[in-house]
């Protein structure tokens, strides 16, 4: 039997570092609509939603004729918010593809799918990708990770890890998540940990500080994540390289 697959996209304007990006004007369209355009090519996700309680991004989503879920009540992190979602509605696996990754690749999503499809014991599931260059393994606005030799995530931090740097050995993580309903329900109860604090709202620490493991998948397709507005130039000349 087939297990269903919802992909969701958490979406606010309240972002503290580029408040109202969800609908930031990228080549004449909201950001969102770029996340979705990109997401819904996936053709092993059953149903795609933004998930917002602003009513102006559920203007921009009407507009753009996206699908959407208003869940109005607040909550401090995006799985918080999904797992309100999940609650509600029907599937075995939820995806998180966040709102502010409009070049996310439809191939990195399916090796989130296909990597929680092939493993029952695997209940959260995320992407890492080798960084670069030593400007982005500086850069605290990118989340980076180091794994143990089974790929199962040992650490996040803002700062740089492990202290130094190659670009053999140095991973960020990709904006892009993938739980199994009951794990989701069950982490989004946790309250806010300590690391998760001292990390400046890295959430997936708040999972592994109550003992519980992300695998991370490794991934050649990189994205440039919209932190600050303007990381929205790089984003409009990728863009314009790939319609043009």
């Amino acid at each position: 039997m087939s297990e269903k697959i919802i992909g969701l996209i958490p979406t606010r304007m309240d972002s503290s570092r580029f408040p109202g990006k969800p609908i930031a004007d990228i080549c004449g369209k909201p950001m969102i609509y770029w996340v979705y355009e990109q997401a819904k090519k996936v053709d092993l996700i059953d149903e795609l939603y933004v998930v917002t309680g602003d009513d102006i991004i559920v203007q921009k989503c009407r507009e753009e004729k996206i699908p959407y879920i208003v869940e109005k009540r607040r909550t401090s992190t995006a799985a918080q918010k999904l797992s309100l979602v999940a609650e509600s509605v029907e599937a075995d696996i939820f995806l998180n593809i966040q709102g502010d990754e409009p070049l996310i690749k439809p191939e990195a999503i399916e090796q989130i799918i296909e990597e929680i499809l092939k493993n029952q014991e695997v209940y959260y599931v995320g992407l890492r990708s080798k960084i670069k260059n030593i400007k982005e393994f500086e850069d605290t606005n990118i989340v980076k990770t180091i794994v143990d030799r089974n790929n199962y995530a040992l650490y996040f931090s803002r700062s740089p890890i492990p202290y130094k740097f190659d670009c053999d050995n140095a991973y960020r993580v990709l904006g892009l998540y993938g739980y199994r309903k009951n794990f989701l329900i069950r982490f989004s109860s946790f309250p806010e940990s300590n690391l998760e604090i001292l990390e400046c709202g890295v959430e997936m620490l708040k999972a592994m500080e109550n003992g519980f493991r992300i695998k991370l998948v490794e991934t050649e397709y990189n994205t440039i994540g919209v932190d600050l507005p303007e990381h929205i130039a790089l984003i409009e000349k990728e863009l314009r390289n790939r319609i043009f």
